[in-house]
């Protein structure tokens, strides 16, 4: 068990928002919510009051998504207020400029125009032995450890870590981006309308924050290593983002979230600058030794749980292997929520039962930490 009291989330799917790695239904949040308990995930604003005032009782759970994007305004929004729930959204601010950030683009290209993760995965490297110096790149994989590189996420395969080595370690922000820009002209697709679907609007944003959820920062751009930026890189990408969310919202964002879980001592200070009240890891296993690494749960591993805990409860699974939902006119299909990047899996509705106290007792719960 670990001390984590906060839930990540980032892709949503349904018919309109294409499913992909790591993706997951209306349904399937429904059910994660379900098996922590409503009763345990606080309002967002309280959540930080309590934990501004050192009283969150280790039952406490909060929701968290990050990344400011258009499926989780379209999908978990409807079952966030269909439950009364608030959240806290973090949201790194050029794509409300108007700017396309990459990595949210190249995601789109991966899940859209490959039929399964590791298929982009191949043809990834085949990009790479184009390049002129391409044998002496990969030699760097010698380096790589599947066992050790990116542990703290175990829901990550051996080919999602490698793919992430090469991107991250061996090739770096620029060299990526101009294999993938180079790869991505001879693709057909005009960016502009799909970047509507990928990311939230101002007034979306501000309609979130209308009706209490809780507004953070994420950086300007999202980059992947912050931490290996120079102390005035850092300070400009959250100075901007502080500045924006702030015109935005016509008040000061007091919290944050770490994009790709990096950062440092700069950061921290940089944050404190900035007088943020608190900001949260992407990590359940991160020693807390400042009030801006609060640690989090991603839902995969959530997920993983509420698999396991559905296998052992046999009496409430039937024979075809589904889970029994909240409803009993409808079922959360098993696989979907068990693998949430799954094509064939039907793309369900967000349930509409009223009585929660009734569908409480129908559900499995789980008492402990998340």
């Amino acid at each position: 068990m670990h001390s984590a009291q906060a839930m990540m989330f980032h892709h949503f799917y349904d018919a309109t928002h294409p499913p992909g790695q790591g993706a997951i239904s209306a349904d399937t949040l429904s059910a994660i919510i379900e098996y922590i308990g409503v009763e345990r995930i606080l309002p967002a604003a309280e959540w930080l009051w309590r934990a501004r005032q050192h009283t969150l009782a280790p039952h406490h759970v909060c929701l968290s998504f990050d990344d400011g994007l258009r499926c989780q305004y379209d999908i978990a929004l409807p079952v966030l207020q269909h439950y009364g729930l608030t959240a806290f959204w973090f949201v790194y601010s050029s794509v409300l400029d108007g700017a396309i950030e990459r990595l949210e683009w190249y995601r789109y290209f991966r899940v859209t125009q490959f039929t399964a993760i590791d298929d982009f995965y191949v043809a990834f490297k085949q990009q790479l032995l184009g390049l002129p110096n391409s044998a002496q790149l990969l030699q760097q994989l010698k380096y790589f450890s599947a066992a050790s590189y990116l542990s703290e996420a175990p829901f990550y395969s051996t080919s999602d870590r490698e793919f992430r080595y090469i991107r991250d370690e061996i090739l770096g922000p620029e060299r990526y981006f101009a294999v993938m820009d180079q790869w991505l002209e001879q693709v057909p697709c005009a960016m502009q309308p799909i970047a509507d679907k990928l990311w939230l609007s101002v007034a979306q944003v501000q309609q979130l924050h209308s009706q209490g959820h809780v507004i953070g920062l994420h950086s300007h751009t999202h980059p992947t290593r912050m931490a290996r930026l120079a102390r005035r890189v850092q300070q400009q990408e959250y100075v901007m983002n502080f500045e924006r969310l702030r015109a935005v919202l016509h008040t000061a964002p007091q919290v944050m979230s770490h994009p790709c879980n990096s950062y440092n001592s700069d950061t921290l200070d940089i944050l404190r600058e900035l007088s943020i009240q608190l900001g949260f890891c992407a990590n359940p296993y991160t020693s807390q030794t400042s009030r801006y690494e609060y640690p989090r749960e991603d839902h995969a591993n959530t997920v993983r749980q509420l698999y396991r805990a559905y296998f052992k409860m046999r009496t409430l699974i039937d024979k075809s292997r589904d889970i029994p939902c909240i409803d009993d006119r409808q079922k959360i299909n098993f696989r979907s929520v068990t693998q949430g990047e799954n094509r064939d899996s039907p793309l369900e509705e967000p349930h509409r039962e009223k009585n929660t106290a009734k569908c409480k007792k129908r559900m499995l719960k789980w008492n402990g930490p998340i």
